[in-house]
């Protein structure tokens, strides 16, 4: 069966014919249309409103448009919660949960209705995304909202990886449009003629019957799917990780002669005294301003502990020098600290390491209670990926040094250049190495990418949050030439860690790009200038080895199993 389903709202998941009709009743009435039956008004549930007023109602657009007005009064108000949960939804949705399914929403009503409702019935973390029409006038039809599902769940070359579940035909002919199959849920305002017509490759009259999505396997889902009612259940039992005792599922059987291999068991929905249910925990919502603090405080911590870490170095080295035969003075503590700065920088960052590792790791499990987020992290980084992530890090950094070379800003700032010369590479070559090859890259992706930047996604569009952060590293460097760097690398960091889900992938791409900083570009950059035109040429060949890196990080469509 398909790896992600997509659901309908209204008819499929809730039964929100009372708020819709008596909405449009109330609307054709300021309208000046009485419509006492609100049977007759069912043909709403479901279609675009606009679509419904000019099709069912015979209005112009400019009256329909006024009529979805009217509609909104009374429907933001009350109609919206005139609404309830079919029996069995959440034993549905937990069920596709336990089997790793992955599951979005796609409703033409208003995308901000339809996570309010789902907050408001407490479903709303199991979906991945939740995706509807918008409020002016935009993204309308079934098809557009399905496209917009697949774009934000990264499906679009991935179709036959995700299924359709609705009740009326615009969702089955949306998603033939979009090249999805879909299943029909006869239980809501379609009924089953209409679906079957459209083109339903599977009709479900009860929420249970929706069992048969949990299936891992595609071909007996293709091959039997027709023929599932003519099953009868026996009792299994399906051992998952996910729960802490046995859960009892059912297995169907055909009336006819027929002997199910074990790759045909079908789980199904049981009552919820039956099996132990995992606790369902409502997502928080934050103030903004609690979020701005959440995004500062690891940066605030960091540098709190370089702070603590270097006053008390001070203060050893001033006892060491009054007890000594040396003069205490200010210039002499100051050379003090500044031979050890690389040391006091590789304890500040093992410090702020295992605290920052603390906070993610009770972000991520916030995340995979449904608390923060979208849920657990989907991980991803095959050996093709590590390989193009290796690849781009290198690349990337001479790339990008290469640029602030021949454009000329380290000679307009070089203050970093004498100071980096002073502080660091005086220092001990296996202490550069470890510091800044090792320790430093995973305190800075810790803060940044782990922290930061999942904490930014949690709350805004994934390439905001991108830049965001990108712009947070790049200051945080506090010189003009860093900055330019920083910026870009962090960028590329934080597109790594968005697309592998897993923070190793980045705390590699970051030492690699150390490293290559300490170690490999100043060769590459002396053997050029041997060459004629050697310097563009290593641009040129940077630029170019770039690209198949950087399609796989960026673009590539991960498969799902």
């Amino acid at each position: 069966m398909s790896q992600v389903i997509l659901f309908d709202l209204d008819g499929t998941l809730t039964q929100s014919g009372e708020g819709i009709t008596k909405c449009v009743q109330y609307a054709l009435e300021k309208m000046g249309i009485v419509e006492e039956d609100l049977e007759k008004l069912e043909c709403f549930i479901g279609p675009p409103l606009k679509n419904s007023f000019m099709k069912y109602a015979d209005f112009t657009e400019e009256q329909a448009e006024q009529a979805i007005v009217y509609y909104r009064e009374r429907y933001e108000t009350i109609g919206m919660f005139e609404n309830c949960l079919y029996p069995k939804i959440p034993d549905l949705l937990e069920l596709l949960q336990i089997n790793d399914k992955i599951m979005g929403v796609a409703s033409s009503k208003p995308e901000k209705y339809v996570k309010q409702i789902l907050e408001h019935f407490e479903i709303a973390s199991y979906f991945q995304e939740i995706v509807g029409s918008e409020m002016n006038g935009q993204r309308v039809t079934k098809a557009e909202v399905i496209e917009e599902a697949l774009a934000r769940l990264g499906m679009q070359t991935e179709r036959d990886k995700v299924i359709m579940v609705g009740d009326r035909a615009e969702d089955v002919l949306g998603a033939m449009s979009c090249g999805i199959q879909c299943v029909g849920a006869t239980y809501g305002y379609g009924g089953e003629e209409e679906l079957r017509e459209a083109g339903a490759v599977y009709l479900a009259e009860t929420v249970e019957d929706l069992a048969v999505l949990a299936s891992p396997n595609d071909e007996e889902t293709t091959e039997h799917v027709e023929s599932i009612r003519q099953f009868d259940l026996k009792e299994s039992d399906i051992v998952t990780e996910n729960l802490e005792k046995d859960v009892q599922e059912e297995v169907v059987e055909k009336e006819v002669p027929f002997e199910p291999e074990e790759s045909n068991v079908i789980p199904s929905i049981t009552d919820t005294e039956e099996r132990p249910r995992k606790r369902h925990v409502k997502a928080v919502k934050m103030h903004p301003l609690h979020h701005l603090w959440r995004w500062i405080y690891p940066l605030g911590l960091y540098f709190l502990i370089t702070i603590a870490i270097t006053l008390s170095a001070g203060i050893g080295f001033a006892i060491i020098l009054l007890t000594g035969s040396e003069e205490c003075t200010v210039e002499m503590l100051n050379q003090k600290l500044n031979q050890s700065s690389l040391a006091l920088t590789m304890v500040a960052n093992i410090l702020s390491s295992l605290v920052c590792w603390f906070f993610y790791r009770l972000d991520q499990k916030k995340r995979e209670q449904g608390i923060l987020g979208k849920g657990k992290d989907l991980k991803w980084c095959p050996l093709i990926m590590w390989i193009s992530i290796i690849m781009i890090s290198i690349s990337g950094c001479q790339l990008l040094n290469d640029l602030i070379w021949i454009s000329g800003l380290h000679e307009l700032f070089p203050t970093y250049s004498q100071v980096a010369e002073q502080t660091i590479y005086s220092q001990s070559v296996w202490l550069i190495l470890l510091t800044v090859g090792v320790v430093a890259p995973i305190a800075e992706e810790l803060i940044f990418r782990g922290l930061l930047f999942h904490r930014m996604k949690d709350w805004m569009k994934p390439w905001l949050a991108i830049i965001l952060s990108a712009l947070a590293f790049g200051l945080y460097h506090g010189n003009a030439v860093q900055f330019i760097y920083a910026f870009f690398m962090g960028a590329l960091f934080a597109l790594i860690y968005h697309r592998t889900g897993t923070l190793w992938a980045t705390i590699v791409a970051h030492m690699v790009a150390n490293l290559w900083s300490l170690l490999g570009y100043g060769y590459v950059s002396e053997l050029a200038q041997r060459i004629p035109y050697g310097t563009w040429i290593v641009l040129a060949g940077a630029v170019i080895l770039s690209i198949v890196p950087m399609y796989w990080i960026a673009f590539h469509k991960r498969k799902l199993s």
